[in-house]
């Protein structure tokens, strides 16, 4: 307990609190998602009981969550909005998208890199949360699918969770990417489907651009 009668975890709280964006910067949140949350989430009939599994989630989220749907449903917003609430309990949260991932890995392979292969995968497989947006829209080369599979291998024999977004289900994944990868995840936690129409293109009439916004720019793929 500190001098002021607030111990340091209740301090460190208030303090992820306050400075939340920062956070979520640090976790690897990109700028257009950073207002994201479950309040401007945008429920509809359509997608009324996956929302509410999905924030039921951070209640004990002690196993990977595989969110699949359409484009522009809400599948990153709702990533960002489960990376916001555990960073707000004081979880360890890294947030990346799944082309940005293997990219990062791909610098290692340059001449002159100070990093290795090994150094990347070692820090995805390593923290509390991993959140993994865009699953399956990468090129899938026998490269990209082992490098994948070995993440997530590890992850799940080390009872690390994940939240996992694709615009692929389970059986489009096994079919187009790799069956190993599809078992696994699986077997690994829960399968939502995101429903709805696509958000990006239902705000945009003919004839016009869309606006700029935090509110327009919170939807997502």
């Amino acid at each position: 307990m500190a001098e002021d009668g607030i111990c340091r975890r209740c301090k460190r709280l208030i303090h992820i609190r306050e400075y939340i964006e920062q956070y979520l910067v640090k976790a690897g949140v990109p700028p257009k998602y950073m207002k994201c949350s479950f309040e401007n989430f945008k429920v509809t009939g359509e997608n009324r009981q996956s929302f509410g599994l999905c924030k039921g989630y951070v209640s004990g989220p002690d196993y990977t969550l595989f969110i699949y749907g359409n484009y522009g449903v809400g599948k990153t917003h709702m990533a960002v909005a489960i990376t916001r609430e555990l960073l707000l309990q004081g979880r360890q949260v890294a947030f990346t998208s799944v082309p940005r991932l293997l990219f990062e890995i791909r610098k290692s392979f340059r001449a002159g890199s100070e990093v290795t292969e090994e150094y990347y995968i070692s820090r995805y497989t390593s923290y509390e949360y991993l959140v993994l947006d865009d699953f399956g829209v990468e090129k899938t080369t026998e490269w990209a699918r082992q490098t994948l599979d070995y993440i997530i291998y590890e992850r799940d024999n080390n009872l690390k969770p994940m939240v996992i977004t694709s615009n692929l289900s389970l059986d489009e994944i096994a079919e187009k990417i790799d069956g190993r990868i599809s078992s696994r995840l699986a077997g690994m936690g829960k399968v939502i489907q995101l429903k709805g129409s696509d958000y990006r293109l239902r705000r945009v009439k003919p004839g016009t651009r869309p606006k700029g916004g935090e509110s327009e720019r919170s939807e997502d793929k």
